[in-house]
């Protein structure tokens, strides 16, 4: 192999190496530059029926929240139960809420470690019936998202017989969270940031 051969060779792999380097170091300084959210496990499930809550730690926010479920089911093995919460909490700042309807559950909050302030949550009256709750963001916050607590509808054995057909942003009323029941009540909360 001559001597050039060989230099060319070295300057291929030093350049491959040079570009391999430069890849993982922009990968792990953009990696470094978005830091992953803090998720909170509230712990155990709820009692059946009751609120479970986890609590963003001091020094972090909220930014969202979900859940797992510990559903009631009839004597067929069918589900009769429901979410009946599931939002940012109205009485404790900070913090995600979730409620079976008759089942456990247990709540997940997703608290962000920027230097922002914890979000201002709104709550909508109780909706009737066939009507949508709206819940709108205070002027000089932006909507950041929401959720929805509700009263179901059920039967006479005390089984499940709703849903809710809307957990969404407005897409015609600005900064405003929705909420709306099948047969039952709702309430929509809205979680703002400025």
């Amino acid at each position: 192999m001559s001597v050039f051969r060989r230099r060319l060779s070295v300057l291929s792999a030093l350049s491959a190496l040079a570009l391999a380097s430069g890849a993982i170091g922009s990968a792990s300084s953009a990696s470094a530059a978005v830091e992953p959210p803090v998720v909170v496990n509230a712990g155990y499930p709820s009692q059946p029926g009751q609120v479970s809550r986890a609590t963003c730690p001091e020094g972090t926010q909220l930014v969202g929240g979900g859940y797992r479920v510990f559903p009631v089911r009839n004597g067929l093995g069918e589900v009769v139960d429901f979410i009946a919460a599931n939002a940012p909490s109205v009485t404790v700042a900070n913090a995600w809420e979730v409620r079976g309807l008759f089942g456990r559950a247990g709540a997940f909050a997703m608290c962000s470690t920027s230097s922002t302030k914890a979000p201002t949550v709104v709550a909508s009256s109780w909706t009737g019936k066939d009507a949508t709750a709206k819940a709108t963001c205070p002027e000089g916050t932006r909507l950041t998202g929401g959720g929805y607590d509700s009263r179901p509808a059920v039967n006479g054995m005390n089984n499940n017989m709703d849903e809710i057909v809307i957990n969404a942003p407005a897409g015609q009323t600005p900064n405003t969270w929705m909420a709306r029941m099948d047969k039952g009540e709702a309430r929509a909360i809205a979680m703002c940031a400025k």
